[in-house]
């Protein structure tokens, strides 16, 4: 036995004792050398062989981790959801946040109480302005209104632009936001679908659509898209806007994610209009608190008072204290901490995730999982039941969503969509169980 399979054994064993479990941290090459006599580099060969043979993952600067059993091996104790959005729990910052609202009602306990105008406090409008210049979206404060969540955000935008179901259509990507259509739906607004798969939008198709139909508007998740995960190129969302701006159609950007680990270079498709036609919205539940329910919306100038009119109509404005906090919150410095470590979380999740979906899927299975983001988007065989694996899965205590809501109508689609953020680390384990259900299924 030469010295990297030396190493090798030494951890299969360590593995197989319990040891070293399902996603836990190895030690590291400095350790394992020390403790094997051996050349650190060797180490570093035997974990790097350990990897392609997908037993191990492999955070940047993170050390590696074991990517665990196989579900047959695994009891599954309580239920697993895949089918949430909620952020993972031990990522809330409950203590921090309090302390925040704290300070927030001293430094501003006579304003906080009262009613704030609909477009929010203007102390967090001012901070947002700072930081959402950072991320390519140059607006002045008073083009941004807190809005309770994106979905409020959306809300608003279908309301300004659909006064009445006769005023054009809403083009779609299919698949889709759920709620959005539901939204769409509720308002009676004709909706029009385009495909999204892991090329983006097709831009012919796309002009035509605008050609053919009255196209109004058009909902679109750029970045981070839910349910897909996938995100779009730089020369396409340019393309996007230019064909927006030819066709007159207005944009509504949902960039709910934009905090979880944006690329520097991968920006909104705001940045790219100079014509003031995309409504751009963005989210603080997905990353950071879901209940204190925050978003905000930077609206072109000539929506100001219709998308204003309906936010005074619904609630006349969201809550002034969790908004000092949220404020106090960014200025200290700590939301950037949180965001940094839920980013490191959730990037270590994907990792494991794909480690094990590679290990463990059988060929005619297709998934993505993406470099950052948090949906896994799972391409099942023809001769699938996508319904039988739910179902299969929710009696073993395993929630997981079938791609039929993402759709205007009820299209037959192989796909399901994994979403690991409420999931623990441990838990991914479990994806080994859903592909075992997709095999069960699978003609012999």
């Amino acid at each position: 036995m030469n010295k990297t399979e030396l190493v090798k054994s030494y951890l299969m064993n360590e593995i197989e004792q319990g040891k070293i479990r399902n996603g836990e941290r190895l030690p590291g090459c400095r350790e394992m050398a020390k403790r094997l006599s051996v050349n650190k580099i060797t180490v570093n060969k035997a974990y790097k062989e350990m990897e392609d043979m997908h037993l191990l993952y492999c955070v940047p600067r993170g050390g590696y981790y074991y990517a665990g059993a196989d579900m047959k091996e695994v009891a599954i104790s309580k239920s697993i959801d895949f089918q949430t959005v909620t952020p993972d729990p031990t990522l809330i910052p409950y203590r921090a946040f309090t302390h925040a609202m704290n300070r927030a009602i001293e430094e501003h306990k006579k304003t906080l109480f009262n009613y704030e105008t609909p477009l929010g406090l203007k102390d967090l409008r001012e901070t947002l302005k700072g930081r959402f210049e950072q991320n390519g979206v140059y607006a002045s404060s008073s083009q941004i209104l807190i809005t309770h969540g994106a979905q409020q955000g959306i809300y608003l935008s279908l309301k300004a632009l659909f006064p009445s179901p006769s005023d054009g259509k809403l083009l779609v990507e299919t698949p889709t936001y759920h709620l959005a259509l539901d939204m769409a739906k509720s308002l009676n607004i004709d909706c029009v679908g385009i495909s999204r798969s892991a090329h983006g939008i097709h831009l012919d198709e796309l002009e035509c659509i605008f050609k053919k139909e009255h196209i109004k508007a058009f909902y679109i998740i750029p970045r981070h898209h839910n349910p897909t995960g996938y995100s779009l190129l730089e020369k396409d969302k340019k393309r996007i806007v230019e064909l927006c701006y030819r066709y007159q159609v207005l944009l509504i950007e949902d960039d709910y994610l934009a905090d979880l680990g944006t690329d520097k270079r991968n920006l909104p498709l705001y940045y790219y209009d100079t014509n003031q036609l995309t409504i751009y919205i963005r989210s603080f539940s997905k990353t950071f608190i879901p209940g204190i329910r925050l978003g905000a919306l930077v609206m072109p100038n000539t929506l100001y008072e219709p998308i204003i009119n309906q936010k005074y109509l619904l609630d006349i404005s969201t809550s002034s204290i969790t908004q000092g906090a949220l404020d106090f919150f960014i200025k200290s410095g700590m939301y950037d901490q949180h965001i940094q470590k839920v980013n490191t979380c959730y990037k270590r999740k994907l990792l494991k995730a794909k480690a094990i979906l590679t290990r463990t899927s059988p060929a005619g299975l297709s998934f993505h999982v993406p470099k950052q983001g948090l949906f896994l988007w799972l391409t099942l065989p023809a001769e699938v039941s996508v319904q039988r694996v739910a179902e299969k899965l929710a009696a073993n205590n395993i929630r997981v969503s079938s791609s039929s809501q993402f759709y205007i109508a009820d299209q037959v689609e192989q796909n399901l969509r994994l979403c690991i953020s409420g999931v623990p680390e441990k838990d991914l384990a479990a994806l080994s169980a859903v592909i075992e259900a997709i095999k069960d299924e699978m003609p012999q």
